[in-house]
């Protein structure tokens, strides 16, 4: 019994050791308009968080050009917050993207209407992005 005892005790202990050992999720990397033009570092597992002005009111939104997926795949539907309640207020449009694999990537966004596919951009965002 006794040994039963030390024997539980000392797995709780390891598996308290190890669960603490584990590393907390870093913050995403948040990068904005006055980064165009800038390479970007992530590690593997990090999230990259892209901020910049629009408004999808006027049928117009951020929209990642093609890309290595393998690299950095997107996590989720862009994410809109407007700078007043007023009908029709521009803002910021938000987008992430996860570092999934090592590598190097051209991170390429253009302010279109998608359903203008054939419609040059109105403007457009580039970052390299190295995943380390």
């Amino acid at each position: 019994m006794k040994t039963t005892l030390s024997t539980l005790f000392a797995l709780f202990l390891l598996a308290s050791l190890l669960m603490a050992c584990q590393s907390a999720p870093a913050d995403p990397i948040q990068i904005g308009a006055q980064d165009a033009g800038k390479t970007i570092t992530l590690n593997t597992g990090d999230t990259l968080r892209v901020a910049l002005e629009g408004n999808p009111t006027t049928g117009y939104n951020w929209l990642p050009a093609t890309q290595n997926p393998v690299l950095l795949e997107q996590v989720g539907d862009a994410q809109v917050t407007p700078y007043s309640n007023a009908l029709g207020s521009s803002g910021m449009i938000v987008l992430q993207f996860k570092a999934t694999a090592k590598g190097q990537t051209v991170l390429h966004l253009d302010y279109k209407r998608p359903f203008e596919p054939n419609a040059a951009p109105e403007q457009t965002f580039e970052v390299t992005v190295v995943v380390k």
